[in-house]
């Protein structure tokens, strides 16, 4: 009887050391970890974070999954196709008058990103009165464009708007069939560029930027945290490195973004680089979109403002920032 107990505990023994050490090795294994997004120069730290294998540094296994816009990294981040996304504060503010099921848990770059582009007979925003002026709908693009008008007292009936999408500008304004359009790099040089020196760009400091956004789902935040925080101190790590090396920066968001390298490396002199989340800050900003969104019929008009708070989340990049 004796030495059946000590044999049952030995083979125990045995089972829990090697199920102790699968376990372990396990634990070592990267984090798998799915991201969407697009490629706006805007996104730099997360091309830092793939050029210099900061993901992989944090114990991440990352997989990219291409999309083509804000809104599509929105819909794959709430249906669980993807684990996190990159889109604009924008994105989820009109996505929560649907109630899509996202939070932002950081943001690691503020930028002024879009710029008003025209024919040079357009000497300043306040010649846009008839003209035609192209904008990507529910987007900064537009959202940008209507603080333009509003700071030069113009209004939606005093030129033609023109929704079109990106790729769609360029040919349009080269075609004769816009006068303009707001958007961002390359577009905006590549406009300039174009046979004649027929356009220019009109600048407005100070008017908008966008926060570069880190966004999840409910059911990431709270079954992979672990593997978030780790992913924050990797973008942290890429911000870093973008404020100390400034020439390879450079070189990495021309490669990831496709642009001319003197192109990227104006936009990114304009960048604020950064890992932060700032709730009161963004839920102004948020608020102040909304209310743009129902004036501009983008939101259900007399739908409720949203709670934006319930969007926001700075407790994981809170514990990136203690570990």
């Amino acid at each position: 009887m004796n030495l059946n107990i000590t044999r049952r505990h030995a083979t125990a023994m045995l089972i829990a050391a090697l199920g102790s050490g699968l376990r372990s090795a396990h634990a070592d294994d990267p984090a798998p970890l799915r991201i969407v997004h697009d490629l706006p120069i805007a996104w730099l730290p997360l091309y830092v974070a793939y050029e210099r294998k900061l993901w992989q540094a944090e114990g991440i296994a990352p997989t990219t999954i291409p999309s083509p816009h804000g809104t599509a990294t929105l819909i794959s981040v709430s249906g669980g196709a993807a684990d996190i996304g990159v889109s604009t504060e924008m994105s989820v503010c009109v996505g929560a008058f649907s109630k899509t099921p996202v939070k932002i848990i950081a943001a690691f770059n503020q930028v002024e990103n879009m710029e008003l582009v025209c024919s040079t007979a357009i000497k300043t925003p306040a010649d846009l009165k008839g003209k035609r002026i192209a904008v990507v709908q529910a987007n900064p693009s537009q959202y940008y464009f209507s603080l333009l008008l509003k700071k030069y007292n113009l209004g939606p009936s005093d030129l033609s708007i023109v929704r079109l999408g990106p790729a769609e500008m360029m040919s349009a304004l080269s075609g004769g069939s816009i006068d303009g359009f707001v958007w961002q790099e390359p577009f905006l040089t590549q406009a300039t560029k174009l046979p004649g020196n027929k356009f220019h760009r009109l600048s407005e400091p100070g008017l908008n930027k966008i926060f570069a956004s880190i966004i999840v789902n409910e059911k990431t935040l709270q079954e992979r945290r672990p593997a978030l925080v780790k992913a924050l101190r990797a973008l942290d790590q890429a911000c870093a490195f973008i404020r100390g090396n400034g020439e390879e920066a450079v070189r990495i968001g021309a490669q990831f973004s496709q642009m001319d390298a003197a192109v990227a490396a104006d936009a990114i002199g304009r960048m604020q680089i950064g890992l932060s989340l700032d709730p009161q800050v963004m839920i102004a900003k948020m608020t102040d979109e909304a209310n743009w969104a129902l004036a501009e019929g983008i939101a259900r008009p007399g739908s409720p403002i949203p709670d934006y708070a319930s969007y926001l989340d700075p407790t994981v990049l809170a514990d990136a920032r203690r570990s």
